[in-house]
């Protein structure tokens, strides 16, 4: 009895063996385990786990290859989403860099407490501003990490002078040493934009392979030189970003709309697209679904609020070569593809061309003023009209129903207070002095050694802000 049982120990045993074996042998075992109950049943048993096993297999794979699927169109669109952002915010660092600069450089020809202040205060917000840029790209880079902290101490080292000017006291000699250390640094951080301005307008992405990012990040180096220093600053506050939490104004008391809804109001705004997808959503200072937009310039990404499915922001990287003559009719394509987007009625205020591109800025006029808080920047490509860009930041933050005080001054009154040559007459324009103030102002454009725009307040007066001209080759004329 003994012997029986070991002999059906190993004949279960080598059962078991040939079942995991090839097909064939295994349907021999089983026509010949019928002639043993014993044999049989434990084969049964062995079958059914081996199936169990082989389904469960079958149906992990499909789950990994569904879950992979999704994964990896997922990170497109994430992807996708960070390209327009890392873009936009390279963009905004070199306008903040450029106003840095030169805001810095007109300190020295500024010779009174007032006149000094307000470019602190700009240099303060330019600061700001850069700072926010920056954020976006911070991933525990040390050149960008030391690039923040300098635009951070920058602005609040600016604001602190701003705040003591109070007193009447100018800048004394040794802040504006301090102050001249600053421009080099700023040169520097201009430097290491410089480094990636070709990359950017060839349209090279930031992600991916062969991306730019890594190659902009490192540009940054410099800043961590021992041998790059500037000045110890002290100041009585600390750093704050001007821009959190700003309360989108243009968009109150509109209803929320679905991303199905969005694509149709899109492919309205747009009326070139052959198709518009959706690329999920944006939860930032505003609130967006984006999309992808396919033209004949090829495919674009484009933004609109989740409340009101306003336009936001519009970026086609079209191919664009300079053309001989600018055709004189962009502007008002601009304005047309603009009014179409639902932004009513708007003026051209700005118009620049650079490298195959025209830049037009519009504004809506409110009781015949511009209203530049509201402002809406569009760009064309030359070789064939088409809008391939547009960027409603302002208006979406700014504009409301605003009721406007009449001017105490004519036009012809506040000319006089120019201390420019001024060319033609002057305009009213509704300015922003800072996050929370605008003044009705005159707009006069001034020549003297470069071009001017001085701005008179309509109640006053007073000059409450000029703006320098600066040409730059690669983007056009830039109001500073």
């Amino acid at each position: 009895m003994k012997r029986r049982e070991e002999e059906d120990k190993k004949a279960a045993l080598v059962a078991y063996a040939e079942q995991l074996g090839e097909e064939e042998k295994s349907a021999d075992r089983q026509n010949a385990a019928k002639k043993n109950k014993q044999k049989r049943t434990a084969k049964t048993v062995m079958l059914s786990v081996v199936t169990a096993l082989s389904v469960g297999a079958i149906a992990g794979l499909s789950v990994a290859l569904a879950y992979s699927e999704n994964m990896n169109r997922l990170r497109a669109e994430y992807m996708y989403e960070m390209e327009g952002v890392y873009t936009r915010h390279y963009y905004d660092l070199a306008d903040s860099a450029d106003e840095l600069d030169v805001n810095l450089g007109k300190l020295a020809a500024a010779d009174t407490a007032a006149a000094q202040q307000d470019i602190l205060y700009d240099i303060w917000g330019a600061a700001n501003l850069a700072g926010v840029s920056l954020s976006a790209f911070r991933g525990g880079e040390e050149g960008v990490m030391q690039a923040s902290k300098f635009v951070g101490q920058t602005g609040d080292y600016a604001h602190y002078l701003a705040k003591r000017l109070e007193s009447g006291e100018p800048l004394s000699p040794e802040e504006l040493q301090k102050l001249g250390k600053l421009r080099e640094m700023t040169r520097v951080l201009k430097s290491a934009l410089e480094s990636t301005r070709s990359g950017v307008r060839e349209g090279r992405p930031f992600l991916g392979d062969g991306g730019m990012l890594a190659e902009f990040t490192g540009a940054f180096d410099s800043f961590v030189d021992p041998e790059v220093n500037y000045p110890q600053m002290i100041y009585d506050g600390p750093f704050s970003d001007a821009l959190e939490h700003r309360e989108c104004k243009a968009l109150n008391g509109l209803a929320e709309i679905d991303p199905d809804e969005g694509a149709r109001l899109l492919a309205e705004y747009i009326p070139e697209a052959k198709s518009v997808e959706y690329r999920g959503e944006t939860n930032s200072d505003i609130l967006t679904y984006n999309y992808s937009v396919t033209t004949e310039d090829g495919v674009g990404f484009a933004q609109l609020a989740k409340q009101g499915g306003m336009l936001v922001a519009y970026n086609m990287n079209a191919e664009q070569s300079a053309v001989a003559e600018v055709d004189p009719e962009l502007p008002a394509a601009a304005r047309r593809f603009a009014e179409n987007a639902g932004f009513g009625d708007l003026a051209v205020v700005w118009c620049a061309s650079a490298q195959g591109v025209t830049y037009v800025n519009l504004t809506p006029v409110k009781d015949g003023a511009l209203l530049y808080p509201d402002l809406i920047k569009v760009k064309l490509d030359e070789s064939s009209g088409r809008v391939t860009g547009l960027d409603a930041m302002h208006y979406v933050f700014n504009h409301t129903d605003r009721t406007l005080p009449s001017p105490v001054l004519t036009a012809e009154e506040a000319a006089e207070k120019v201390p420019l040559p001024t060319v033609g007459g002057g305009r009213l324009a509704l300015i922003p002095m800072d996050e929370t103030r605008e003044v009705l102002t005159y707009e006069f454009e001034c020549e003297s050694d470069g071009t001017y725009f001085v701005y008179i307040d309509a109640a006053t007066g007073e000059e409450v802000n000029i703006l320098y001209v600066v040409n730059d080759v690669d983007r056009g004329a830039l109001l500073m």
